[in-house]
């Protein structure tokens, strides 16, 4: 029988939820332990099929029931985000049946709390300015070693705003495979000289087909 301090420590261990993530299969223990990290910076990398795509949307979906909360999620070509199993058609399939408004034009979902969660891309440099004006207090990139420049990464970080004190975090979330244009300085970023960072603002959470049991 858990007694007080181990109910406690399971509430400290399981990551924030709301009524869009209850609805959906439970995490994977990898997952979960993203989610919880509390550094401003995360990189999930490493193999296929480790469950970084489900992570990195379940991410951007934690505070949807807060008002003003605005996401977005980043790949270098929308097309990408599109494709059957890509981010975009797998929130249409978590969300449907929701509050939850879909506005094809923009790319965004509309809650009922007055947030968003937005799908853009970055083809190139001049892509980020789109951003220049925007405050986000979630910005996610998918496949970060598909792009070819560190500083257009590191200028969304701009746009990373939110209020004093406020009750949603800044964080700035990413999924990589280990292949990609961008390759050299991910890898100096977040795995320099070979050893996995961690800092008190910069983590990288390796992954591996392991820990997806769902993937055969």
């Amino acid at each position: 029988m858990l007694n007080v301090d181990d109910t406690r420590f399971r509430e400290l261990m399981t990551p924030r939820t709301n009524e869009y993530l209850q609805r959906l299969q439970p995490n994977h223990p990898k997952q979960s332990v993203g989610m919880l990290l509390p550094h401003r910076e995360v990189l999930f990398g490493g193999a296929a099929g480790g469950g970084k795509s489900d992570w990195l949307l379940r991410s951007a979906l934690q505070y949807v029931d807060v008002p003003g909360y605005a996401a977005l999620i980043l790949r270098s070509t929308v097309t990408s985000l599109s494709l059957a199993g890509g981010l975009i058609p797998r929130s249409q399939e978590w969300l449907a049946g929701t509050g939850a408004k879909w506005n094809s034009q923009m790319k965004t979902w509309h809650f009922p709390s007055g947030s968003t969660l937005t799908f853009g891309f970055l083809s190139s440099t001049q892509d980020r300015y789109k951003y220049a004006s925007s405050e986000f207090q979630f910005i996610g990139f998918e496949e970060l070693t598909e792009f070819p420049r560190e500083d257009d990464y590191t200028f969304m970080f701009s746009r990373l705003r939110g209020p004093i004190g406020g009750v949603v975090p800044l964080r700035m979330r990413a999924t990589t495979n280990p292949v990609g244009v961008g390759f050299a300085w991910v890898k100096q970023r977040f795995v320099p000289g070979g050893e996995p960072i961690n800092t008190a603002e910069r983590f990288f959470l390796p992954s591996s087909l392991d820990d997806n049991p769902s993937i055969d």
